[in-house]
């Protein structure tokens, strides 16, 4: 046999094994910055550079807050037949979608927002392959902001929270968070509330009218670092930023977190973590089927730079050392992230 033939036969006999593996997400957020800020930007920012370290063929549609064109996407996506469709479960629009289509074996993984226990269950039910999950403790995180904002307050503490929405399980758990952090709290109420769809402009809708009727609001809990921005025009307008409080659940960049009082954050990086899940489920290795990760910290210098790096393209972190498949896998940690 001719050498060049040769040579083309072996690769047509290279073991599929060897192929990367093709995963695709879909993004419910904007591939760049708008009203509802940066983050579903920077999770796919941070998985992509995941999946090169982890050499994974990953592909990311995005349903720019549109959940029909999110149900549309995740139709195409399972007719393409990747090797698993990471799925964020925003505003609970996907289990019932998944049930009502005909069974099929592509395995899915949910990211940041998953189905509950019960509908979980009967997904399971129908016959489908669900690989897993990795979702952040969302009650930590509205509580530790309103624990945070509390004790920088001088005094009787009366709070507007301006929630993400009305169904999504983060913005739900965000909820219960504050709710409970202020039923155990002798010098904290909860004056005002309101829904904002994690939206700057309609956060500074909604802050106009309660700063004008509840004069005595003294801190802003908002679920997003964009909320907390629409938030701080309003205070502006009025000419009262300096009397109250704002803080803000994600870590925005530097223009941005140096305009809010308290900012926590850290599950923007669980789509890096779900990538290495990922990675270790192709290879076999033994994880925790659904994890819910205490992962919020507050927004340091350090933690400044990390989002700085993310929208520069410079970060410098080999994720395949959190795999397990390495013989001293390090733990999943902002602390291992931070420069």
């Amino acid at each position: 046999m001719p050498k060049a033939l040769s040579f083309l036969f072996c690769l047509f006999c290279i073991p599929s094994v060897l192929a990367q593996h093709k995963v695709i997400f879909i993004n419910p957020g904007y591939a760049d910055t708008n009203t509802t800020g940066p983050f579903w930007f920077e999770v796919s920012e941070l998985m992509r550079d995941a999946a090169d370290d982890l050499d994974i063929d990953l592909t990311i549609e995005y349903a720019n807050r549109n959940h029909i064109l999110m149900k549309s996407l995740v139709v195409e996506a399972i007719d393409t037949k990747p090797d698993m469709l990471i799925l964020v479960d925003e505003k609970s629009v996907l289990s019932q979608l998944l049930l009502d289509l005909p069974k099929f074996d592509t395995p899915i993984y949910f990211l940041l927002n998953r189905p509950t226990d019960d509908e979980l269950a009967a997904l399971s039910s129908k016959g489908l392959n669900i690989s897993g999950s990795v979702v952040p403790n969302n009650v930590q995180a509205g509580k530790l902001l309103a624990q945070k904002l509390v004790e920088k307050n001088n005094g009787q503490a009366n709070i507007y929270a301006i929630h993400g929405d009305y169904t999504t399980h983060a913005s739900i758990d965000r909820q219960q968070g504050i709710t409970d952090y202020i039923s155990k709290a002798n010098n904290a109420k909860l004056v005002a509330q309101s829904v904002a769809n994690w939206s700057a402009t309609q956060a500074y809708r909604q802050s106009i009218g309660f700063l004008n009727h509840q004069k005595q609001i003294n801190i802003i809990w908002s679920a997003n670092d964009a909320i907390a921005l629409g938030a701080i025009s309003a205070l502006n307008d009025n000419k009262i930023r300096d009397k109250v409080l704002v803080g803000a659940i994600n870590w925005p960049l530097k223009a941005a977190s140096e305009k809010i009082d308290i900012c926590i954050g850290g599950h923007v990086t669980l789509g890096a973590l779900a990538m290495v899940n990922i990675y270790d489920i192709f290879h076999q290795q033994p994880l925790e089927l659904h994890q819910s990760i205490a992962i919020f910290t507050p927004h340091t210098a350090k933690t400044v730079t990390f989002v700085e790096q993310i929208h520069s393209n410079s970060l410098a972190i080999d994720f395949k050392k959190f795999s397990k498949t390495e013989q001293n896998s390090e733990l999943f940690s902002i602390a291992a992230l931070l420069p």
